[in-house]
């Protein structure tokens, strides 16, 4: 693992405990329902006790969203920052026996060629050191015909003045400052966001990695975060 990548696991860490709490402010509660409306494609025409991957799992939300629609599935949440997941484990319910965690590297992912009938990520893999390297771990460990579906802040084609230059530069960091106690760590959104690819070099990239289509969609509100699902 690079300086970097140990680094970008240390940080999150550290805001663990918060995280969840300082998510719901800065978005307003928008990333539940993103998280919501990426479950229609990742789901439609899944059979029965079909097998699920979460990469970047974190604390657990897209996991857990899930179970609650197909609580005959198995889900393996797999991130590589152990404290996000212990957060995580401790919101699960009795029912919830049907999720796994797994401290994991998305570069190097510990499952079988094909073993999930689908995948899930939310804001993962801007974080990511080796995309192409990652991707093509995806594609591995998702059968041939399977769906994988990607919840992300892309680099938008051009600047945006208020949300780029006002609020992911300076209100962010205040309130993710306020509410964690770590400002470096909200300033690292935006930055991450900006040197990321945009949503059509994203589609290409999961193309070369093996995937038949990619096929993106901006989110409400402005296109803050994009869908993109590919098979």
């Amino acid at each position: 693992m690079t300086q970097q990548a140990t680094d970008v696991r240390a940080m999150f860490g550290r805001i663990a405990p918060r995280y969840d709490s300082a998510n719901r402010a800065m978005s307003m509660g928008i990333d539940i329902l993103w998280r919501k409306k990426a479950m229609k494609p990742l789901l439609a025409g899944l059979g029965d006790r079909s097998r699920v991957l979460d990469l970047g799992a974190g604390t657990l939300d897209g996991a857990r969203e899930i179970l609650r629609r197909r609580p005959d599935a198995f889900v393996a949440a797999a991130d590589f920052a152990t404290q996000m997941l212990r957060v995580g484990r401790a919101k699960l319910g009795p029912t919830d026996d049907h999720l796994g965690t797994h401290t994991a590297d998305g570069h190097r992912l510990p499952y079988g060629t094909g073993v999930f009938d689908a995948a899930f990520s939310a804001f993962c893999v801007r974080n990511l050191g080796d995309l192409p390297v990652a991707l093509r771990e995806l594609r591995r460990v998702v059968r041939p015909g399977g769906t994988i579906v990607i919840l992300e802040f892309f680099r938008p084609k051009a600047q945006r003045l208020f949300l780029d230059r006002f609020y992911n530069a300076r209100v962010l960091p205040l309130i993710g400052w306020a509410i964690t106690g770590d400002r470096d760590a909200y300033r690292y959104l935006p930055a991450s966001i900006a040197r990321f690819l945009s949503r059509a070099e994203f589609e290409s990239a999961l193309r070369a990695a093996g995937f038949a289509t990619a096929e993106g969609t901006d989110l409400f509100p402005g296109g803050m975060a994009s869908l993109v699902v590919a098979r």
